[in-house]
């Protein structure tokens, strides 16, 4: 089935299934990349009054609707900046397209063409920290929120986000905030395995480790969101093995993704210029 006849296809699944939102209307619709589900950016030409004229729709091929829609509720309810939902009948989720740049793209596009943070211009590399500092301060206000224990001795067991991508993250530079997107594997544990997974993320993007020999510029941009996040969660014990381990096992899983032939990483390459205490 082609790319038309898959979108003729949902259509009509969606006039005859979700008619609450779709009856008597006309659409367009665009699929986005997603691993698991289907995923789907809509623009009304002729929609529903009470609805925006751009949404997103998450069609749910996995058990996960129901994690997702109370995660979704949980975060908005706590102020945390996440997509508002507009309707949801299993497996079906309609949520507000938040308009704005993810930030993978943004940080790697002002990187391309230079080594370090310091060779940028003051108003890029303004833009880039704040980008950084503002991840981790989401980040540390979804963990805090959300913390399930905690003691002197022991690690933070927190509500995580899961295989947290930087294209997980939209800037939207109208409201000068950071939204945060999917949640359908979050799950409770250590609150480093969500900062691990940012940090691969800046790895593994290019410019980084598969491009370049030593991504200096990532390594400072790695330090700074980890340095902001602990000024921020001030409770929370930084465990260097744990996080310098978790982020060589999430770049080892992004190698398999991707089917790279370059074997398993060297780990002193990859975490000689991280900071050990913060």
């Amino acid at each position: 089935m082609d790319h038309l006849d898959v979108n003729l296809s949902i259509k009509w699944k969606l006039y005859d299934e979700i008619p609450e939102v779709f009856h008597k209307t006309k659409f367009t619709l665009r699929r986005l990349k997603s691993k698991k589900n289907l995923v789907f950016d809509i623009s009304f030409i002729e929609g529903p009054n009470d609805f925006p004229s751009n949404i997103i729709l998450k069609l749910f091929n996995t058990p996960n609707f129901q994690r997702e829609l109370e995660i979704l509720q949980i975060l908005k309810k706590q102020n945390l900046n996440v997509p508002s939902i507009l309707f949801y009948k299993n497996p079906y989720l309609v949520l507000e397209k938040i308009q704005g740049s993810n930030i993978c793209d943004f940080i790697n596009d002002n990187l391309m063409q230079v080594k370090t943070i310091n060779e940028l211009n003051g108003n890029t590399r303004h833009n880039l920290l704040w980008s950084i500092n503002n991840l981790a301060k989401w980040f540390a206000k979804l963990h805090s929120n959300n913390v399930i224990s905690q003691t002197i001795e022991q690690e933070s067991l927190v509500l995580n986000k899961s295989d947290a991508r930087l294209r997980d993250f939209i800037i939207d530079k109208d409201k000068n905030v950071i939204y945060g997107l999917d949640f359908e594997e979050a799950y409770e544990g250590n609150h480093l395995d969500d900062l691990a997974w940012v940090c691969c993320s800046l790895l593994d993007t290019n410019p980084g480790i598969f491009e370049l020999e030593e991504p200096y510029h990532k390594i400072e941009l790695i330090n700074q969101f980890i340095k902001q996040y602990y000024k921020i969660n001030t409770d929370f014990k930084f465990s260097f093995s744990y996080f310098a381990n978790t982020i060589i096992e999430d770049l080892n899983i992004v190698i398999k993704r991707r089917d790279l032939s370059i074997g398993n990483l060297n780990k002193s390459r990859i975490l000689n210029n991280l900071k050990k205490e913060f």
